[in-house]
């Protein structure tokens, strides 16, 4: 199942993000209930302090975790460190469900891959710049709309913003956790039409324990939904 399929039809659908290349890692999101995941590649992740290898030294990795048969998607690195259009097409041969990347660093031939496009927009864009991915081929929007503060909470004033993007496209908002956002906000998340949200290392943290007990809670709240 893709992604898209997955955020249309669930009321709430959990993306765990991996902290690192990590079998365990995954395997303990995938204890605690997660939905999909999300991996990457040619990009250092400041939230984890890792630096991902590229798409070939990282093969290995990939094939096994999508033997789980979960949708899985790949962050392919940034505008300078991209995947190239081959590889891109090798992941979608592999069976990769969907890619994540920023608006501004997404090359025009990834919209032509069969792959859910997970299309991330942050602040700086204005309200008709995102309008504007009503008419361009993207399949979900990802909502990196506030600072990154790791160890801050969200407010009323973060769900004001999400509710303005959902107001105005007409694909499925996924929510990362720029900030801490605790399972029991997940309701609010709801309330107001979020589609999907994806943990990160913010909250997961990058320890297999806390990995399958903070997937866990969130699925918890999810279902409770």
């Amino acid at each position: 199942m893709y992604l898209l399929d997955m955020l249309t039809k669930n009321k709430m659908t959990l993306i765990v993000s991996l902290p690192e290349s990590n079998i365990e890692l995954a395997q303990a999101a995938l204890k605690g209930g997660a939905d999909a995941l999300k991996v990457h590649a040619n990009v250092y992740h400041k939230a984890s302090g890792k630096t991902f290898g590229n798409f070939e030294e990282q093969k290995n990795f990939y094939k096994e975790l999508l033997k789980s048969g979960l949708p899985v998607g790949i962050v392919p690195g940034t505008d300078i460190t991209c995947m190239t259009q081959d590889e891109v097409a090798e992941a979608e041969d592999m069976g990769f469900s969907f890619i994540s990347m920023f608006a501004h660093h997404m090359p025009i031939y990834m919209l032509e891959s069969k792959m859910d496009k997970m299309i991330a927009i942050t602040e700086d864009y204005d309200i008709e710049h995102i309008k504007a991915l009503n008419d361009i081929n993207a399949d979900i929007i990802e909502a990196d709309v506030i600072t990154d503060e790791p160890g801050k909470r969200i407010h009323v004033s973060e769900l004001m913003k999400y509710k303005r993007i959902i107001n105005n496209v007409n694909k499925p908002v996924v929510v990362p956790t720029q900030r801490i956002i605790i399972p029991e906000e997940v309701k609010y998340m709801y309330d107001i039409g979020v589609k999907g949200i994806m943990i990160g290392v913010i909250v997961t943290g990058n320890t297999v324990d806390s990995m399958e007990k903070t997937t866990r809670a969130f699925k918890d709240a999810i279902n409770s939904l």
